[in-house]
């Protein structure tokens, strides 16, 4: 799984958030070869602080979960690192089945 960040805190979040349940990789969003790394990582999902258009490429071209968790709330809820688990944690079971 790639986490694609704006925030390298949130990121770690992220990555504590899923810890034991997906291995994980911490990428910067606005570095220019992000197309290239995902490509090259093959991520089953993708976890992003904002919306970034590589990372929501990938998603599509790949048919790859992707969840964008924005750092500063508009006033909505934002997901617990719990139920960030669960989302994920049940898009790749998800994913699995159907392959």
């Amino acid at each position: 799984m790639s986490i694609v960040c704006v925030a390298p805190l949130m990121a770690e979040g992220v990555a504590t958030a899923l810890d034991g349940v997906a291995d994980t990789r911490l990428l910067p969003a606005d570095i220019d070869d992000l197309p290239a790394l995902l490509r090259a990582l093959a991520p089953d999902a993708i976890v992003a602080d904002r919306e970034c258009p590589a990372a929501r490429a990938y998603a599509g071209e790949h048919a790859v979960p992707i969840f964008v968790v924005p750092v500063e709330a508009d006033g909505g809820d934002m997901p617990s690192p719990e139920r960030l688990r669960a989302l994920v944690v049940g898009s790749l079971l998800a994913v699995q089945v159907r392959g």
